[in-house]
């Protein structure tokens, strides 16, 4: 449901003063630290399950994420964005009923995905090692979508450090005890994935204690109207998630059920470090995301300058996430994961290109959220979600990995354009240009001094550096001609 300019105008004082920049920046802090350290721990799963298991594990390990995923998408289907709005509007007489009633409807939407995930493992006919794998993981992503809607309380009053501690520490829990698991017995994957469960569970307590101390005792309502009332404003917020999720694990499903799980692996291992370096710019908007979203409203030209910024850090991230698949994941490939990774270099690096469009569209989603364009943001991840599906099914069995990467590839292309021409407005056409150009000609250039040092035969450490320093030199040309015109930044 789109709230009218002149409520978020009346409100503008007291949001403004309810989130100054330097709390900010600390939750963006500690939401940006815990998480790293999560997915780094994740990664280290990653690598033992790699070393012990092979391309195979990571496939079958990979699989059974991509497929319980869509639990916890189900689950929260915009819980998140819409419960924080809320719940810091609203008297404090009214938290508690709403917040027992947003658990309630979250409840049915976790049971509806249960039940689909079901329908799916029965469809395909799933192993009953995959069923065992899927139903810890599925349970895990079910206790953490739960915890993440109990945290609720405590976010929207601007306190995010013991969410992220708590986040970590679960996380750190459920992968020590699957590695250590795997490093020093013989078990099967799924059983060493027993921690997973528990550990969220744990998490939920914590999350209850939370919400209790935030005016907002854990209990449970379930009733016709007020399904209808929440469906009607997080349908779109919910097709946003489905499909993103959709979007960005196609390629693994696909690649599993066609080319096999050491093929999934490949490309799962690739999309993981695409995910991790962009994991700054992800939480960065979702820091940044409550001062945009006043600022549209109450200062159109703050609003702009402020996502001008944000677009300036999205180029560097993307490109050094990019940068950072092209010359630094291929050499550390086979030392890491182990030596049945070897002569898989090239279809990693070649992630490097999902890196840029996927940067792009992590940003440029979130300022659809502050200008109150997530029902178009809506239409454009299906479209996206539906083209990488096609291309998939089209590209897998000619190219393999490579072809789910192209297909994720032109799909998250398709949709920044599409994302760029519905930002025009708010954002103005200019700075979009401006900084999209910039970004392009970067990348151009330091793809050709790369092309031009292999071919004068220097070595890996040279065709880095040079590459680097002519996207900098690009980026940072433009950057301060625009701020010596005065153009807009």
């Amino acid at each position: 449901m789109r709230e009218h300019r002149a409520v978020y105008a009346a409100r503008s004082v007291r949001i403004s003063g309810a989130a100054p920049p330097l709390k900010l920046t600390n939750n963006a802090a500690w939401l940006i630290g815990c998480r790293v350290s999560g997915d780094l721990l994740n990664l280290l799963l990653f690598v033992i399950i790699s070393r012990h298991l092979g391309p195979a594990g990571i496939g079958a390990y990979s699989y059974g994420f991509a497929v319980s995923t869509f639990v916890f998408v189900i689950g929260c289907l915009g819980i998140e964005e819409y419960g924080l709005r809320r719940f810091a509007r609203i008297e404090s007489d009214r938290r508690a009923s709403f917040f027992a009633e947003l658990l309630g409807a979250q409840l049915l939407m976790i049971a509806v995905a249960i039940v689909g995930v079901a329908v799916y493992l029965a469809l395909t006919r799933a192993t009953h090692a995959t069923i065992l794998t899927v139903a810890l993981l599925t349970a895990f992503q079910a206790s953490v979508a739960i915890a993440r809607t109990l945290f609720i309380p405590s976010m929207s009053q601007q306190r995010m450090m013991l969410p992220a501690v708590a986040d970590l520490l679960m996380r750190a829990l459920a992968f020590g005890i699957a590695g250590l698991t795997i490093q020093f017995s013989n078990v099967a994957l799924p059983l060493s994935l027993i921690g997973f469960p528990v550990s969220a569970v744990l998490l939920m307590i914590v999350g209850s204690q939370s919400a209790a101390r935030y005016g907002a005792p854990v209990r449970v309502a379930i009733s016709r109207p007020t399904l209808s009332g929440i469906a009607a404003v997080l349908w779109s917020f919910a097709l946003i998630e489905v499909f993103v999720q959709l979007l960005s694990r196609v390629g693994v499903i696909a690649l599993t059920l066609h080319s096999g799980q050491a093929a999934a692996g490949v490309f799962a291992t690739g999309l993981r470090l695409v995910e991790v370096t962009l994991m700054p710019l992800a939480f960065l908007g979702v820091a940044a995301y409550p001062r945009l979203s006043q600022l549209y409203v109450s200062n159109t030209e703050e609003f702009r300058r402020d996502s001008s910024q944000l677009m300036w850090l999205m180029v560097l991230v993307s490109a050094g996430s990019a940068w950072g698949l092209t010359f630094i994941a291929p050499v550390l490939l086979v030392p890491v994961l182990g030596a049945r990774f070897a002569g898989m270099e090239p279809a990693v690096a070649a992630m490097a290109f999902v890196a840029v469009v996927q940067g792009l569209e992590v940003t440029l989603g979130r300022l659809l959220y502050s200008s109150d364009r997530q029902v178009r943001r809506a239409w454009i991840i299906v479209a996206g979600a539906a083209l990488n599906t096609v291309l998939c099914v089209l590209l897998v069995p000619r190219a393999g990995v490579y072809g789910a990467i192209a297909a994720g590839a032109a799909s998250y292309a398709m949709i920044d354009i599409a994302y760029a021409l519905t930002l025009r407005r708010p954002v103005t056409a200019r700075r979009l240009l401006l900084i999209l150009a910039a970004l392009a000609a970067g990348l151009a250039l330091g793809a050709t001094v790369t092309a031009v040092f292999a071919g004068w035969a220097l070595p890996l450490w040279a065709r880095a550096l040079g590459s680097a320093a002519a996207f900098l030199a690009v980026v940072g040309s433009t950057y301060w001609y625009a701020s010596a015109r005065s153009a807009p930044l």
